[in-house]
């Protein structure tokens, strides 16, 4: 029997299992579990997602293990838990869930990927929807590196909250219910085409500005936008949203009048801040995404307890605060892998084995909550 002790565990084992055997051992809730690899030196059930996905069904979890390999793209036109070995491991292996595509897919008949969770993977494409697809719902994507999510065909109630967003996220007048909340958008990744009054986008950090266009009717709350020179923040399509408690380092919206105030051009809101310096711990330059700074903000920050909730303005207040995946300054704290059990190191104790004799061996496991 395996047993996990929140951050630091040790487990004693009479055989050596792999760390997607591992992370099998959480909540009963969930139907088949079903594992992956591409890598022969680490075998799994299956050597490409795309497998893993046809032989499922629906409410079924597949675990990807962390290789130095690609995987295939897949395509979700069933509900499944999708958790990757995360985007910037910090165990002894260094190895990641990597993909180009995936896409979501809901018809007529059997084909629904709605219900799905996409966790743990970096995706260096697309999260998207696909042509003739009907309204995806239900979708929650947490904890990935992604270069770009494209809802251009009907989705409702997507929830997208600590990500890293590379490229940004577009949108469609189909889209409706959707949270976007706590993620990092890196340098020129930006929230846009979106033009429904049910959108929210509250407590992210946008570095290096341009992190708005086409957008109508949204409620845009409690975000940092930081830039360190008159970068575009903010299109002159942004119109008819709310804009509340959030703060820009420096500001410069096209076609507006004036163009340093978030509530020009019929937008409306209030409380907040231009111009400020929003104190994160550490930041080397305000306008690139580095793993090693720290976005938490210091106590005499203009945003520190400024946000509409109370909490802190940024990706460290509101409803999901940005987990960690090491220590601040280490290159693993906006790295957080999914919130399972997951070995972090194995070490062999007795190198030789007798006929009958046990193979002892030294595990160690976080539980990332």
């Amino acid at each position: 029997m395996l047993t996990f002790e929140k951050n630091k565990p040790t487990i004693y084992m009479k055989a050596l299992f792999t760390s997607v055997l591992a992370v099998c051992i959480i909540s009963q809730n969930f139907a088949t579990i079903r594992t992956v690899s591409n890598d022969s030196n680490n075998p799994a059930q299956y050597t490409d997602i795309p497998a893993a996905v046809a032989a499922a069904s629906a409410g079924d979890t597949i675990y990807v293990n962390g290789t130095k390999y690609t995987y295939s793209d897949f395509t979700l036109n069933k509900k499944l838990i999708m958790i990757g070995a995360g985007y910037n491991s910090s165990n002894q292996f260094n190895l990641i869930t990597q993909v180009n595509y995936v896409y979501l897919y809901k018809d007529a008949g059997v084909n629904n990927g709605s219900g799905s969770v996409i966790t743990g993977f970096k995706v260096n494409g697309y999260i998207s929807t696909t042509s003739g697809s009907l309204t995806i719902s239900n979708v929650t994507i947490f904890r990935n590196m992604i270069a770009n999510i494209s809802a251009s065909y009907p989705m409702n109630n997507l929830t997208v909250y600590n990500n890293i967003i590379t490229g940004g996220f577009s949108g469609g007048n189909n889209c409706t219910n959707l949270l976007i909340q706590n993620n990092i958008f890196t340098a020129n990744a930006n929230i846009g085409n979106l033009n429904v009054s049910s959108v929210v986008i509250d407590h992210n950090l946008f570095i290096h500005g341009n992190a708005f266009y086409n957008l109508t009717y949204s409620t845009i709350t409690n975000n940092i936008i930081t830039s360190s020179d008159a970068t575009q923040v903010i299109n002159g399509t942004v119109t008819n949203c709310t804009f509340s408690n959030n703060l820009s380092l420096s500001i410069k919206i096209s076609s507006y009048t004036p163009t340093n105030d978030f509530l020009a051009n019929n937008n409306t809101g209030g409380q907040n801040i231009v111009g400020s310096d929003p104190l994160f711990t550490s930041m080397a330059n305000f306008n690139a995404y580095t793993a090693t700074d720290n976005y938490r903000l210091q106590t005499g920050s203009p945003g520190h307890n400024y946000a509409t909730d109370g909490t802190d303005l940024g990706i460290y207040g509101g409803t999901y605060p940005f987990p960690s995946g090491g220590a601040p300054g280490s290159g693993y704290d906006t790295s957080a892998p999914p919130p399972i059990p997951q070995i972090t190191s194995m070490n062999i104790q007795n190198a030789s084995v007798l006929p009958g004799g046990q193979l002892k061996v030294n595990v160690k496991a976080t539980v990332n909550n």
